[in-house]
């Protein structure tokens, strides 16, 4: 690793607390998406955990003889996986995106508190690309982000907006009910705010976009409260983008992080080949992030460099 880069490793007392709330808020949500889908959903939500169980005892209690299920993370990232599917998906699509992000995103970095990938969006990505018709499939109707394509745009009545709000337009588990990512939102706010920092962030540079570059034929406050709630966008402002081990902790850092993260997705929106590039977003910042500003997360270089300092200081 270059010497350049600094060295971070999460606070394991925050990162349970992280992994705590994940769980909670994700669980809120595939209640919801339980109501919108159905028994569908809670089937694909236990494929993702089951297979995300299994792949963490295989992987950290037997190979690396680890104790890592008090912090969550395996139950954690199994479910933000299945809030990023549809509910009619094959449940082998979750089966093997909860694996990759268990088995390639955090395996080889023997902790879920030093993986420079969020092991969720990298699951996601996996099958999103080898399976992109299964994963951006919906069983009925014309999603937003497919009207957005065309040049229509949900108005912002009574009736558009309780759409809006309350998930009738198809899209992945936990991704199109507004209301219930506005409730995720204000839990945030009152419990760990500056948790939101690289969410607003996100938000922020994805709104500036969308006014500068709008795509709609309406007035620009619809056609921003329809860009913002299409696809995942919000759901990955909210929950993934403000990852406390893959985002940076300064609050300055934290917006910028965000920012640019917003910016990619409104980028790849625009002009990606992926159906939905949000998540892909995520993915390229915590790629972009070390290599641009020299941050990243590795507890066992950090160990290293502590021990050789100190052997350093009694030598002399």
């Amino acid at each position: 690793m270059d010497r350049g880069v600094k060295i971070r490793l999460t606070d394991k007392k925050e990162y349970i607390s992280s992994n705590a709330d994940t769980l909670l808020l994700s669980a809120g949500l595939l209640a919801v998406g339980f109501f919108v889908n159905g028994l569908s959903a809670l089937y694909m939500a236990g494929i993702c955990l089951l297979i995300g169980a299994i792949s963490e005892y295989i992987c950290f209690s037997l190979i690396l003889k680890k104790k890592t299920f008090g912090d969550l993370s395996a139950f954690a990232s199994s479910l933000l996986v299945a809030m990023l599917l549809p509910a009619t998906a094959p449940l082998y699509i979750g089966a093997l995106a909860s694996a990759f992000a268990i088995w390639v995103a955090k395996l080889p970095f023997g902790d879920g508190r030093n993986t420079p990938f969020l092991p969720a969006a990298a699951g996601f990505c996996f099958v999103a690309i080898l399976f992109p018709a299964e994963v951006f499939s919906f069983a009925s109707g014309t999603t937003l982000l497919d009207m957005l394509a065309e040049g229509n745009s949900v108005k912002l009545n009574l009736i558009g907006f309780s759409r809006l709000m309350t998930g009738y337009y198809p899209g992945a588990i936990g991704t199109t009910v507004s209301g219930a990512l506005a409730g995720v939102f204000l839990y945030r706010l009152v419990t760990k705010p500056k948790s939101l920092l690289p969410s607003l962030g996100f938000i922020a540079s994805s709104a500036i976009f969308v006014l500068i570059f709008p795509r709609l034929n309406c007035d620009h406050f619809t056609g921003l409260v329809n860009e913002l709630c299409a696809g995942s966008l919000l759901f990955t402002a909210l929950m993934l983008i403000n990852d406390p081990v893959t985002s940076p902790s300064k609050p300055v850092r934290a917006i910028l992080y965000g920012f640019m993260g917003g910016t990619v997705a409104m980028l790849l929106r625009y002009f990606g080949n992926m159906y939905d590039g949000s998540v892909f977003a995520v993915l390229i910042m915590n790629c972009l992030w070390p290599a641009l500003f020299g941050e990243t997360v590795s507890g066992k270089v950090r160990q290293k460099k502590t021990v050789s300092k100190k052997t350093e200081g009694g030598e002399k």
